[in-house]
């Protein structure tokens, strides 16, 4: 697991979401990802071609590459998202922006849901407490980064992204 320093652009991104439970998020997020996405867009991905609006953007924004989890005060929002890249938003998903800043950027390699999982315990358990860094505590989501390839691999990579506070 290994983690750098980035300052990043203000980002935008294209997606859906779901309410998760805090303590259910290792069980939930992987069953979101299941039935709401590799159930629904399956036939997409092996056709490549788009029969719906959502289906569109989903192919145009890269919707799957990252997800989002935005803190709330008894749950969380968990987002299957992509960058957006403009136009039409279809029904059924919504924008999300990050505002320019510095960020805490963690990656790892490993069979996802175990190994972002992992990584997430490391850094919420050992690096945020250690390190000194503080999350953007106003309601900031995290991010969650995955990579073109078999999500099953040993050599798999995935990451996370914290937005730090300007200090």
């Amino acid at each position: 697991m290994n983690v750098t320093y980035e300052k990043k652009q203000k980002m935008t991104f294209i997606g859906f979401h779901t309410e998760i439970t805090y303590g259910e998020g290792y069980t939930k997020c992987p069953e979101f990802w299941d039935k709401e996405y590799n159930a629904k867009y399956a036939r997409l991905w092996q056709t490549m071609k788009p029969e719906t609006p959502v289906e569109a953007a989903i192919l145009e924004n890269g919707i799957g590459m990252y997800a989002i989890c935005a803190e709330s005060d008894n749950c969380f929002s968990y987002w299957i998202a992509g960058l957006y890249k403009g136009g039409e938003v279809p029904e059924g998903l919504e924008l999300f922006s990050f505002r320019e800043g510095n960020w805490a950027v963690f990656s790892t390699k490993g069979a996802i849901p175990e190994s972002l999982q992992a990584l997430n315990t490391y850094v919420w358990q050992e690096w945020f407490p250690k390190d000194g860094k503080e999350h953007h505590a106003d309601g900031t989501a995290t991010i969650e980064v995955y990579s073109a390839g078999d999500p099953k691999s040993p050599d798999y990579e995935s990451g996370i992204w914290v937005p730090l506070l300007d200090i």
